[in-house]
């Protein structure tokens, strides 16, 4: 009981003694610590060795399918007139190229045509003229006249049959002007339709485009000419090649993503159909680098640090710096040598030693002073006196500030209401946020719980949980926000039996 009543006071004695702030700068506030093999056997530890090698990001996204934009035609109409008889009736109909869609009777076009036919009798007539003026002049009435029904989307073989039949027709055809599916039909028979009335929306859906949603902190590794795998619910052990043709300059700001596209040919069958949801997954190699465990990396908020086997059981705290995490191995661009080993599980129980052990060592260099005994006593009489209980510790996650402490101080075995207070980077309270916490002692046999919270206001919410034993308990508090990504971080609490 005066062990640990000693080192409760020394983590006390250890908060005194380190400035607002610093509790997230790393190695600063820890010491080494000593563990033989039964200790470490006990608490479940395991080492891991920095090593330089190649490894590979792996990009996993959601996907959606479109249409080739560039493959899209609209038919619309230059006259005016009523629908006739309609060929394509219904949406989703495959056409072929120069496929009647629809024939129309228009005024407009009609007269059109007896103009043509009136030049073309006119040239005929003109054709024995001894006045090469007349025969030129009538030519030139032709070719106009023939450049207008062209210009008005009748081709060269409805005015072909124009000519041999001699007479202007009731109906005009109109034709498809690309193979490919009917998407869009706005046409009715009957209809009256004005100029400039768009009636059909042909896509080619020989080749279709996907869109995958790739986070910020994934797009430096995205670049154009790269091939992704799709897969799709609608046909697994399918997987389609796909390759990224654009990158988008700006993000989603409520997302914080960007939706990159790729090209995808169609199969023979175009079973590949747009609006499709799937999943993309991009393979980007990374060089050879100096790595170890991401499990073996401790985030402080401003600082990671890794806790290194100095022999004869010695774990020390170090600081690193780190760069990518992926394919289950962090980068070390700083603070480590390849060959060293570090620890890569129990962390958390080693890092709560390590600053208790950081606390004694405090302890003594106060007695030494003669700051100790009589004084800490006094400290002791304070902190029962009904004083003002201990300020939460606040950490920054992802650009919020976030503190966890227990309702009741101090936390103790069984139910306990942890309560979490949020704000953001000015210092204004966040709410109308979804808070879920998991929590668990880091040592074998021990299971991760999870426990919802409710607002109580203010930024402050508040969840019951259930500490089963005294010591550090692990708690990770994930925060979302509508229109955000989840940010999670990750506190100690400590319990009294």
């Amino acid at each position: 009981m005066t062990n640990r009543r000693t080192r409760w006071t020394a983590a006390f004695l250890l908060a005194l003694a380190v400035p607002a702030g610093a509790a997230d700068d790393g190695a600063a506030d820890r010491a080494p610590i000593r563990l033989d093999p039964a200790q470490r056997q006990a608490i479940g530890l395991t080492l891991g060795t920095a090593e330089r090698r190649a490894s590979e990001r792996i990009v996993r996204t959601t996907a959606r399918l479109d249409v080739d934009e560039r493959k899209l035609a609209e038919v619309t109409l230059k006259v005016g007139g009523w629908i006739e008889t309609l060929y394509a009736d219904y949406t989703g109909r495959a056409v072929r190229r120069g496929e009647p869609l629809l024939s129309i009777y228009s005024p407009d076009l009609v007269t059109a045509e007896e103009e043509y036919l009136l030049a073309l009798e006119t040239a005929r007539r003109l054709t024995a003229s001894r006045v090469p003026e007349a025969r030129a002049s009538a030519d030139a009435l032709v070719r106009a006249s023939r450049e207008r029904l062209r210009l008005w989307d009748l081709g060269d073989v409805e005015v072909a049959a124009l000519a041999r039949r001699g007479r202007a027709g009731t109906t005009a055809v109109i034709r498809s002007p690309i193979a490919g599916v009917v998407i869009e039909k706005a046409a009715v028979r009957g209809q009256r339709v004005e100029p400039g009335t768009t009636l059909f929306k042909v896509a080619d859906l020989s080749t279709v485009w996907v869109y995958a949603d790739v986070y910020e902190q994934d797009l430096p590794f995205v670049r154009v000419g790269q091939e992704g795998v799709l897969t799709l619910p609608s046909m697994p052990g399918q997987r389609f090649t796909a390759r990224i043709t654009w990158v988008p300059p700006l993000l989603d700001p409520k997302t914080r993503s960007a939706p990159v596209r790729l090209e995808l040919p169609n199969t023979p069958d175009a079973v590949l159909r747009p609006e499709t949801y799937g999943t993309l997954e991009l393979r980007v190699p990374l060089p050879e680098r100096l790595v170890v465990p991401d499990t073996a990396v401790l985030d402080s908020g401003r600082r990671r640090l890794v806790f290194v086997d100095a022999g004869d059981g010695r774990l020390v705290p170090r600081t690193v710096e780190v760069g990518t995490v992926a394919d289950g191995w962090a980068e070390i661009r700083s603070g480590l040598e390849p060959g060293e080993r570090v620890v890569t599980s129990a962390n958390f129980l080693v890092d709560s030693e390590s600053r208790l052990a950081a606390a004694e060592s405090m302890m003594g260099m106060m007695g030494a002073l003669g700051m100790g005994g009589g004084q800490m006593g006094g400290a002791r009489m304070e902190m029962g006196g009904g004083g003002a209980p201990p300020r939460p510790e606040e950490r920054e996650v992802d650009g919020l500030r976030v503190a966890v402490f227990p309702a009741r101080e101090p936390a103790t075995v069984g139910d306990v209401p942890l309560r979490v207070r949020v704000r953001d980077a000015s210092g204004a309270p966040v709410t109308g946020a979804t808070l879920r916490l998991e929590y668990t002692m880091d040592m074998p046999g021990m299971q991760i719980e999870a426990a919802p919270t409710r607002e109580l206001g203010d930024g402050v919410y508040e969840g019951m949980v259930r500490f089963t034993m005294g010591g550090p308990w692990s708690v990770v508090v994930e925060v979302a926000r509508p229109g955000t990504p989840p940010v999670r971080g990750r506190f100690t609490v400590r319990v009294t039996s």
